[in-house]
């Protein structure tokens, strides 16, 4: 049996329009995780593509019907005003480099075969204490992206001062991507590297920047919200990303600032 258990949605050629893919899997802080189940259960996409894997943790969750269902990663699609945005989200991504490369992959051939030629990751830069005050940084797959995206002004394209590396599904999908002639580029915000924390802020800055990339207009009012200490947001982002079983933290003994890698 094949360990990576794919299914497709859809019956009928999806006939995109100039489709964006956006990974948002879990990692350091959760960020990238949080921004997208928190799109997710705003605008209400569909679903098109569906993995499971043997590389995914041996378990299974419950849901609130007291039913099992594996770990799971999964591409929504949904219609912008310009394009169509395909939304890759899930409760985990692989861990060690062999089957991260072969995820990500899957991914990209799906992408493909649908007519994705543009990329947008979001992850964490690891920080060893909380930041009051996150920014975004920008890495680009080449000048042609870095032309794209440099006139969003809240974006830190400095990154190479920051971090060396980017771990994981975040990095992957974009360097692979780009040996497959597809431009793109990784949001990555400032977040706690502590394995109790979960980046809320700093997914509501992520949304944010998306908003202005693709004029998503998405109401980050709840993610304020569950930053607060003393409140409980009622959306699924919240509850989703509590369900996270590892999440991947490398430091960084190198760097002077004491940063972590990213994820």
């Amino acid at each position: 049996m094949s360990k990576w258990l794919t299914s497709e949605k859809f019956d009928k050629p999806l006939n995109l329009k100039d489709p964006v893919l956006i990974e948002g899997l879990p990692g350091i802080g959760n960020v990238g995780k949080i921004a997208i189940d928190y799109i997710i259960d705003n605008v209400k996409p569909t679903l098109i593509y569906q993995i499971h894997s043997h590389n995914f943790p041996h378990s299974v969750f419950l849901t609130e019907e007291n039913t099992i269902e594996l770990p799971s990663v999964k591409i929504y699609r949904y219609k912008g005003k310009d394009r169509d945005i395909l939304f890759l989200g899930g409760d985990t991504q692989p861990i060690d480099e062999v089957s991260s490369y072969e995820f990500c992959e899957q991914i990209l051939n799906f992408a493909e075969k649908v007519g994705c030629k543009e990329i947008i990751t979001l992850g964490g830069i690891g920080m060893p204490s909380l930041i009051k005050e996150p920014k975004i940084f920008g890495a680009v797959t080449s000048t042609i992206a870095m032309k794209k995206y440099k006139k969003f002004k809240n974006i830190d394209f400095k990154i190479n001062q920051k971090i060396e590396a980017i771990v994981g599904a975040t990095g992957l999908l974009l360097g692979l991507a780009n040996l497959r002639g597809m431009e793109g580029i990784s949001l990555l915000a400032e977040t706690h590297a502590h394995q109790s924390h979960l980046g809320f802020n700093e997914a509501k800055l992520l949304v944010e920047n998306l908003n202005n990339i693709l004029n998503l207009n998405i109401d980050v009012t709840e993610l304020e919200k569950a930053n607060e200490p003393d409140k409980k947001s009622e959306k699924s982002a919240v509850d989703e990303s509590k369900k996270t079983i590892k999440k991947i933290v490398k430091t960084n003994t190198e760097n002077k600032s004491g940063v972590y890698y990213i994820s």
